[in-house]
């Protein structure tokens, strides 16, 4: 009878476990099936299905922090200078796009620093300008991620994503209270209970004659630094204004202020007018988008060790993603790319893609002089300092008040807070070469560089004009 009873039970539980496990499955099923149809990912997902996204499928600089590239500045090194890691930063101040190859143009990479978020002054004698943001005082734009989608050879030629040549998306945390329907959204995407419900904002990299007539965009003014910038408004296009309200509360924008997104054209590039190459090496004036002064930055993990073995213990490791470099290089002493004038990029990736046979050359100009946003943690949008001394309320700004103790190397720029990385235009001859190959000028992960000549650098020695 025992038996019987036991054998009862044992049935009774196993019938009871079968029918918990329907339930979750058939849970599982309807959240998944909610969130295919109306969460954000799935949505944004069915609108890139004509797309490719640019990114790599995974970091170069995952061991960024390995000894192995501390190579201090007396090293004797063997073997070739290498590209280990490219980067494209396609909305200024914003999260970076980490590629295997990148193409190269007067302007630099394609697709860097080619879009700019901005304010609306409030100031009774500026009103109704607009003036660029960045991290030095919105930290949190280190948290909003970008991509960059474009056709393929699949591609549906009537698709209006592919049309306008891909898109750029961006994300970040949804600040606000989320709905259950991106809570399921969220938990299907990570996997994860806890996930916080995204903001997703699919951006057009060019606009059709149609669209243009359609959202009637036009160039606006708006400040970057000391200078005037141009681009075209595309706050003005309802899906990029939709996402403003959340992206204003994300970044602690008054709600009353507005907010847009400027995109650089071809007709609003800016001539560098500081630090000038030798027109005999890059054929004609440099011109760049909305990079700070120059269309490409290169810098040394070897650099940045040796500064980070400068920083307060509780400063280190230093993520080098906080100075913005487009190429990162290994394999060489730290700051001995300060003593370049002009490299080569030798092809030497192992990459199966068609690209011009030319070594891209690039003349480098000067130094990189650095303000407070190396100081903002990429990976949680906030300040640095250091522990401060009993004495003080709070710390020092790290790593920048390291830098301007170690790294004010030179007395080019007075406002400098030190120095690390250079800047570099690419030169018209390689550019012309690759034209009447009829292939794109792309620089790849595993290129190796060569330099061609050295010297001196001091930042503004060259004068303003050409």
């Amino acid at each position: 009878m025992l038996l019987q009873l036991l054998q009862s039970f044992n049935t009774s539980l196993g019938d009871v476990l079968l029918q918990v496990a329907t339930i979750l499955i058939l849970l599982l099923g309807i959240g998944f099936a909610i969130a295919f149809l109306c969460g954000n990912h799935y949505k944004t997902r069915r609108r890139l299905k004509h797309l490719q996204n640019v990114g790599s499928d995974t970091s170069r600089m995952a061991d960024q922090y390995s000894p192995k590239f501390a190579v201090s500045p007396s090293a004797r090194v063997d073997g070739p200078v290498r590209i280990k890691a490219l980067y494209l930063h396609p909305v200024k101040s914003c999260g970076p796009i980490e590629v295997d190859r990148a193409l190269l143009t007067k302007t630099g990479f394609m697709y860097d620093r080619c879009f700019a978020l901005a304010t609306e002054n409030t100031d009774k004698d500026d009103a109704g300008s607009w003036r660029f943001i960045s991290q030095r005082t919105k930290p949190l734009m280190s948290r909003i991620k970008t991509e960059i989608w474009v056709p393929h050879s699949g591609s549906d030629p009537n698709d209006p994503l592919v049309q306008s040549g891909g898109c750029l998306v961006m994300k970040f945390n949804d600040p606000g209270i989320p709905t259950w329907i991106d809570q399921i959204d969220a938990f299907f995407q990570m996997w994860n209970p806890f996930a916080i419900p995204e903001i997703i904002a699919v951006v057009p990299l060019q606009l059709t004659a149609s669209q243009l007539e359609e959202s009637q965009l036009k160039l606006e003014t708006f400040g970057i630094h000391s200078r005037d910038a141009m681009g075209l408004d595309y706050g003005r296009i309802p899906s990029v204004a939709a996402v403003f309200p959340k992206l204003k509360m994300f970044l602690s924008i008054p709600a009353d202020q507005s907010l847009t997104l400027f995109k650089c054209t071809p007709d609003t590039l800016t001539r560098t007018d500081k630090n000038l190459a030798p027109l005999e090496h890059i054929g004609t004036p440099a011109v760049h988008g909305y990079t700070d002064q120059q269309p490409i930055n290169i810098n040394s993990l070897s650099s940045v060790h040796a500064v980070s073995a400068l920083l307060p213990p509780e400063n280190q490791p230093m993520n080098a993603l906080r100075f913005r470099a487009n190429i990162w290089i290994t394999n060489t002493p730290a700051f001995e790319e300060e003593t370049w004038k002009r490299y080569r990029i030798l092809p030497k990736s192992t990459g199966t893609k068609p690209r011009a046979k030319i070594a891209p050359k690039l003349s480098v100009v000067c130094r990189t002089s650095r303000c407070t946003m190396p100081n903002v943690n990429p990976d949680k949008g906030t300040f640095d300092t250091d522990i401060p001394r009993p004495d003080k309320k709070r710390g020092k700004p790290q790593p920048s008040t390291t830098l301007v103790e170690h790294r004010t190397i030179e007395t080019g720029n007075r406002s400098a807070l030190g120095y690390l990385g250079m800047h570099c235009v690419p030169e018209d001859s390689s550019l012309k070469t690759a034209e009447e190959q009829g292939q794109g000028l792309y620089v790849e992960v595993g290129d190796e560089i060569e330099v061609i000549e050295r010297g001196t650098h001091l930042y503004g020695s060259t004068g303003d004009d050409y």
